[in-house]
């Protein structure tokens, strides 16, 4: 009886956002932007069954970091665009109403996806890709670890690479004195002041002088953490713009001098970002069941484009917020391509976030392997029991044909 609630229970975690978007039989190819290129576009992911109507989307290669989406399947085959769980070096673990989803020996060439519920572990392993270097010692992710509330520490530092707060997710039992180099969550510093994750929201201030400080705001309420003094310099973070994509998606663009960033974020879902875009992944593969991509990633002026709904509706585009007068790209700029479409229209105007919120790949430390590996390595092979859900997907599965036909009228 607990097996089947705990599995009743991931179905409705998993589908209570799932209708928002549309259905995967009902996704459209997007037409390929004139900047793309085969090189920069995202590969096709491997699909592999876990049984229990959940499916993994694995992404690893030699130029794209490991990262897994897990999603639910219908009974008829279909699988719901929007991800259950999202895993990647920055976000290694996650848990769903008791069953544990690991991205075990993320920083090595061969990660493994774990998935544990009632003691029962199954691995599968994802395709071989790149290792990060591990670094000689952690002294350059040391700093002084204040608890933020939401299971969060953020690690204080302001040495030579300037002001930063790395927000690393520790539990809510964390108590001074504990170890905080766990998995990195977000990061503020002054190529990128402002991030957001676990319902809380980070921006550093006065990121340009000798004293910045950490605001943290949760529930509407913000508590400061003044930073370890350091030298002034530039701040070359662009502000933060907010954009509605409809069927319960926001973006969130920002500018820095690596380039344009897109937190791609689901309505009721204020962990972490669904997908993260940016001039190294531009685009969402077509198996996403949605257009979500950036035009032109290493011009001077990226366009942000999107479409969440099937049908003659146009496609959405938004332009990125501008770096600060005196900053510049760090990156050889390409000539900006034609991004005229059929049939395109231009976006409203995205709206600047007051608290300056956005998420990004946190740099640094997760880059440099500087994650200390706190996640379960079991590798043995006992099967999760059960497979009861396809009642519920078989009402669902009507409710989408039905949306589906709506929509193609």
């Amino acid at each position: 009886m607990r097996t089947a609630l705990l599995r009743t229970a991931i179905v409705t975690a998993a589908l209570s956002g799932a209708m928002l978007v549309p259905a995967a039989g009902a996704a459209f190819a997007a037409p390929a932007p004139a900047a793309a290129t085969a090189k920069a576009a995202a590969s096709e992911p491997t699909k592999v069954a876990l049984g229990d109507n959940l499916v993994a989307h694995m992404v690893n290669s030699m130029t794209e970091a490991p990262s897994v989406t897990i999603h639910v399947v219908d009974k008829d085959g279909t699988t719901h665009p929007q991800a259950l769980v999202s895993l990647n070096r920055a976000h290694t673990t996650e848990s769903k109403q008791g069953t544990v989803f690991t991205l075990t020996k993320a920083d090595t060439a061969e990660p493994v996806l774990t998935v544990t519920a009632n003691g029962a572990t199954r691995s599968f392993p994802l395709p071989k890709g790149k290792a990060v270097p591990a670094p000689s010692d952690n002294s350059r992710y040391e700093g002084r670890p204040v608890y933020v509330g939401n299971g969060m520490v953020a690690v204080l530092r302001n040495k030579s690479e300037g002001p930063e707060a790395w927000i690393r997710y520790v539990g809510t039992d964390w108590k001074p004195g504990d170890d905080y180099m766990t998995h990195v969550v977000a990061l503020v510093n002054r190529e990128q002041t402002s991030d957001k994750a676990y319902g809380a929201s980070f921006r550093l201030t006065g990121a340009q002088t000798t004293a910045p400080v950490l605001v943290v705001t949760t529930g509407g309420v913000a508590k400061s953490y003044p930073l370890p003094e350091g030298k002034a310099g530039q701040v070359c973070s662009s502000e933060v713009t907010s954009q509605d994509m409809g069927a319960g998606m926001s973006a969130d663009l920002s500018m820095s001098p690596d380039g344009p960033r897109v937190a791609l974020w689901t309505s009721g879902d204020d962990t972490t970002p669904w997908r993260l875009l940016n001039r190294g992944f531009p685009q969402l593969p077509e198996s996403a069941g949605i257009i979500a991509r950036i035009v032109n990633p290493g011009s001077a002026e990226p366009v942000f484009e999107w479409k969440t709904q099937g049908g003659p509706m146009p496609l959405g585009r938004a332009s990125f917020p501008a770096l600060p007068k005196g900053c510049k790209l760090n990156h050889k700029v390409t000539e900006p391509a034609p991004t005229t479409t059929a049939g395109t229209t231009a976006a409203p105007a995205p709206k600047p976030q007051t608290a300056g919120q956005t998420s990004v790949v946190p740099k640094g430390g997760v880059a440099a392997g500087a994650e200390i590996a706190a996640e379960d390595t079991d590798n043995s092979t006992t099967v999760l029991a059960g497979t009861g859900l396809a009642a519920v997907f078989a009402a669902l599965g009507a409710s989408v044909l039905l949306r589906r036909r709506r929509a193609q009228r």
